[in-house]
């Protein structure tokens, strides 16, 4: 990898009662020994020291090896944070190998009112192509991305292949993982593969633009399928570089049980409710529950308005089946559940869940229709 900023993170808690200046004093010291055993350097060169204006709250900031800069810094609850900041070249020995920085934080808790330390793994900063990725509920993630096989923007949002050596290639768009070679059981998941039987039914497909959902369903033996993505540029990507998830679907737009339609589904449903069209499913595969305080919002307005228009061109008996966050998204899944009960059209749900490799999460996924009487 290509020169990147590091960022090494070490914590660990002292009694707040002995965060004197004196007490500070003696904990610089001892700090700065124990960094200099470690590092294997004589000296650090002091750049700065500061008391900040909350009692026990200090600064100090110094020069280290490989022009790394350290800032020590106390806290007044008794926390004590060490960040190390340097430039590592892909090919340079890191100037805190795994077990010295183990040592590190053992020596390092010693001085605290037990031998409890944090070490992290570096941060890398400034790498030549995305490495992390946010989960679901926010956590980040540092991916085994070594390269990236796609990079362009389309009139609709950022579209990147990235190559994992676990998951295999990924389809990344605005910066969040959407699909990976892995992935299967999320496709066999929101299509509730083995529950539904698809045979000789109608289904249309909301976006879904990697082509695995409308992959996996021409397997059933449906009627027909009709998907309509907005992004064509995802398409044509996924049909070189994630052929193992969408096979030869997206060479043609036309094939012998399912139509690509190009545009807004939107406008499309639209249509079918004025030409009377119907289906058996409507399955959506658009975007995620938003991480939202309320459920307000654009994306809000138009999760609910997908609900209800698909609503308006599915049969009586017909379902509709989407995805919704992470299992930790405990607010948004309930916010989320909410709108389905708050709509007009009286609606039940059930929901099942799969843990989604590239995802590094517990998916939930849920199959609604109208009640019955």
């Amino acid at each position: 990898m290509a020169a990147c900023a590091n960022t090494i993170l070490l914590d660990f808690k002292v009694e707040n009662s002995s965060l004197t200046q004196d007490g500070f004093n003696k904990l610089e010291m001892e700090v700065v020994e124990g960094l200099e055993k470690h590092f294997g350097v004589n000296s650090m060169e002091k750049l700065m020291v500061k008391t900040l204006p909350s009692k026990g709250d200090h600064l100090s900031v110094f020069m280290g090896p490989q022009q790394s800069v350290i800032n020590l810094r106390t806290f007044s609850n008794g926390l004590v944070s060490i960040i190390i900041d340097y430039l590592r070249d892909g090919d340079e020995e890191p100037l805190l190998t795994t077990l010295a920085g183990k040592a590190l934080e053992l020596a390092l808790g010693k001085l605290g009112k037990d031998i409890k330390s944090v070490t992290l793994p570096p941060i890398k900063r400034g790498t030549p192509f995305d490495i992390c990725f946010p989960l679901s509920d926010g956590r980040l993630v540092e991916y085994d991305v070594d390269k990236v096989i796609y990079d362009a923007r389309s009139p609709f949002q950022r579209v990147q292949i990235m190559h994992s050596k676990t998951f295999g290639n990924i389809l990344v768009l605005d910066g969040l993982p959407n699909l990976a070679e892995s992935d299967l059981v999320y496709t066999e998941s929101i299509m509730c593969r083995g529950t539904e039987d698809y045979k000789d039914k109608e289904i249309l497909i909301l976006g879904g633009g990697d082509g695995a959902l409308l992959n996996e369903l021409r397997k059933e033996n449906p009627k027909q399928i009709i998907m309509v993505e907005i992004d064509e540029m995802v398409m044509k990507t996924c049909q070189d570089h994630l052929r193992s998830a969408c096979g030869d679907t997206l060479d043609s737009y036309i094939g012998k049980n399912y139509k690509i339609i190009v545009g807004d589904c939107i406008k499309y449903i639209e249509k079918c409710v004025f030409q009377g069209k119907k289906f058996d499913y409507v399955i959506s595969d658009l975007t995620d529950i938003p991480i939202s305080e309320t459920p307000q919002g654009e994306m809000w307005e138009f999760i609910k308005k997908v609900i209800r228009m698909s609503f308006s061109v599915l049969n009586d008996t017909g379902k509709f089946l989407t995805h919704g966050t992470g299992i930790s998204g405990t607010n948004q899944l309930a916010m989320f559940q909410g709108v389905i009960e708050g709509l007009e059209i009286p609606l039940s749900f059930t929901r099942t869940h799969a843990f989604v490799p590239s995802f590094l999460d517990d998916w939930i996924f849920y199959q609604i229709q109208r009640k019955t009487a």
